[in-house]
């Protein structure tokens, strides 16, 4: 009987951490395609919601590019590129995704699927990117992203 009990009890927990980490995932997921909706849709209001905006708590690198801070980011580069008449994107998606939570952190791989236009010119590209969030009392937030 008394080993009954604390295979139960071990159970429980087995069973209860799993659901966690699978809660983490599933709220990962989310927050990532999120993020990746609202730069298809060029809304960088949007995006600022699912990730550390505040300080040099974000950052991102993507290809041989690096900036640290959100501010840096929207206002350099996503501003800029979304606001150029010389860019526009068709496709731009996010799938595939690996995820790991351990605690407060959790990291992320998957795929990115572009179609776009360059001064007229249509282009298309696969690529793959890497993802480190940070649990917040406002849920999972986007604190580094490398991209390429």
């Amino acid at each position: 009987m008394k080993y009954t009990k604390l295979i139960l009890a071990c159970a429980g927990a087995i069973l209860i951490t799993d659901v966690a980490m699978a809660d983490d995932t599933v709220d990962i997921s989310a927050v990532l395609e999120s993020y990746s909706l609202a730069l298809a849709a060029e809304d960088v209001g949007a995006a600022e919601t699912w990730v550390l905006a505040e300080g040099d708590d974000f950052t991102v690198f993507e290809g041989s590019g690096r900036d640290v801070g959100w501010v840096s980011y929207r206002d350099h580069h996503l501003a800029p590129e979304f606001a150029s008449e010389d860019v526009s994107f068709q496709v731009y998606d996010w799938s595939g995704y690996t995820i790991r939570a351990d605690g407060n952190v959790g990291v992320a791989t998957f795929d990115i699927r572009m179609e776009y236009s360059v001064r007229g010119e249509d282009r298309e590209r696969d690529g793959h990117g890497t993802a480190i969030l940070s649990r917040t009392d406002d849920g999972w937030r986007i604190r580094h992203l490398h991209t390429s």
